[in-house]
């Protein structure tokens, strides 16, 4: 076979290998379709092969905690706010704030309840509401007690 015959060959295996992965695409795309117009029932994937794993380093909790929000403003103006959190972990919150924040920002949480600081840095921008944005904030390191919510006969000692 001639170095121009073996191009020749390979050029048609790549115009079949082409063919199939469109082929499949356009299977997948009639597939969808039939799915949106209710023609055919979508199967349940074998052994949870569609579950998307939580990658997050602690549970996640939806609590509602007041915290105060300091920062400084794009301008360097210093701001503060009363925020409460939608989700609380022990790397972070999901926070509704009404002060524009960016990714990157360094902000001071003070959780209303306990008085504790903690540091922490905007790493989400979520939903904009009408006057407000969710902001996912990350701590430093992980800190589970910053968000203890109630008092143990611990943090007592008088009783």
């Amino acid at each position: 076979m001639s170095w121009h015959e073996s191009i020749l060959v390979l050029r048609c295996n790549e115009g079949l290998a082409g063919k199939r992965k469109m082929s499949r695409i356009f299977e997948a795309l009639k597939h969808a379709q039939s799915l949106r117009d209710g023609k055919t029932q979508q199967e349940a994937p074998a052994g949870g092969a569609g579950e998307i794993p939580d990658r997050r380093r602690s549970r996640r909790l939806a609590l509602d905690v007041s915290v105060y929000v300091y920062g400084h403003g794009l301008e360097k103006d210093p701001f503060h706010e009363e925020a409460h959190t939608l989700n609380v972990n022990a790397n972070g919150a999901l926070l509704l704030l009404s002060v524009p924040v960016h990714k990157g920002q360094t902000l001071l949480l003070t959780n209303q309840l306990t008085q504790r600081e903690q540091d922490c840095r905007v790493v989400f921008l979520g939903t904009k509401h009408s006057r407000t944005v969710e902001a996912g904030v990350s701590f430093p390191r992980t800190n589970s007690e910053f968000w203890r919510t109630h008092s143990t006969p611990d943090d007592n000692p008088a009783a």
